[in-house]
């Protein structure tokens, strides 16, 4: 019996250092992939398919000694560019002022990408896949699977030479496709991109010195959130709903944000529908309406609706 226990033992701990033999080679490819989008020259297009919707991209990067720049142009929209010069992100609008932001992504971009691994290992865990051809590229499967429940999971496929993200699809807590993001062509180079020379030194607009405007004080309390998840202080205000909004709460795990409004009733009925890998939930009474937007399962975004006090 006692060789037995110890025969059983060492079964588990061979099985422990497989494991976390394997997790450390998920987060090598991870940073891999981090590394491509961060680092290299490239000039790339992609879309992302959201059940019937396809939306279109060109995603030029470009990195000197000093300097970072990448220019996001959505392909299926008029008079929109999105730039982000080092820190500041700009959106050019052909009808009105640019808009600009601090930050070290575009937002449209998949955040998976730019999130620190510090973080992400705090939520998932990096499972390494097999080998598989995609877009006449030899690819890696990585699967990124959640800890905790209710989170979605990603799945992602990248270049075996380069490292570069080939394929991108976020996953439901049952394994269901909810959102692909899908590259169709891809060219990294040594030379920093010609399209972007000129833009490097563009003169651009400065971020606004903007009065903060805080939120009127909330009616109600929120008094659940999901795991892993906090409430920003100061939240952006929203000028279209101010006028009828009682409480706000602006969410994140430091990769995804969820907003939770609470309004009058305008009589809807509770209902739940999902735009890709975003959950859009309303929960009505005779009194007030709970929205709550973001990517997260339908089964936490009715628990932070509930959770409003």
């Amino acid at each position: 019996m006692m060789r037995f226990q110890g025969f059983c033992c060492a079964i588990v701990l061979m099985l422990i250092s497989t494991m976390a033999q394997a997790e450390q080679a998920g987060w090598a490819i991870f940073n891999k992939v981090q590394h491509a989008v961060k680092e290299y020259n490239f000039d790339t297009s992609f879309v992302v398919l959201k059940g019937s919707q396809v939306d279109t991209y060109r995603w030029l990067h470009g990195k000197s000694e000093q300097q970072e720049i990448e220019h996001l142009i959505p392909l299926d929209t008029n008079g929109v560019d999105i730039l982000r010069r080092n820190e500041l992100v700009y959106y050019l609008l052909s009808d009105r002022p640019a808009f600009v932001v601090s930050g070290h992504s575009i937002a449209e971009l998949p955040a998976i990408l730019f999130e620190s691994d510090t973080k992400l290992k705090q939520l998932y865990n990096a499972v390494p896949g097999s080998s598989s051809v995609m877009s006449g590229r030899s690819a890696q499967l990585l699967r990124l699977t959640a800890k905790q429940p209710g989170r979605y999971h990603y799945w992602l496929w990248l270049d075996d030479e380069t490292g570069f993200p080939l394929r991108i699809d976020t996953l439901s807590e049952q394994q269901a496709p909810l959102e692909r993001w899908l590259v169709t062509h891809m060219q990294i180079t040594p030379e920093f991109p010609e399209n972007l020379q000129a833009l490097l030194v563009a003169d651009l607009p400065q971020p606004a010195a903007a009065e903060i405007k805080s939120m009127p004080n909330a009616k109600q309390q929120l008094t659940w959130l999901p795991d892993a998840y906090h409430i920003i202080t100061q939240p952006a205000s929203i000028p279209q709903l101010e006028s009828n909004l009682q409480s706000y709460w602006l969410l994140t795990d430091g990769l995804h944000q969820v907003s939770v409004f609470v309004q009058p009733s305008q009589g809807l009925p509770t209902q739940a529908y999902r735009d890709g890998a975003t959950t859009i939930f309303v929960q009505s009474s005779p009194v007030l309406e709970v929205t709550v937007i973001g990517p997260v399962s339908i089964d936490i975004a009715r628990q932070l609706a509930a959770g409003v006090k």
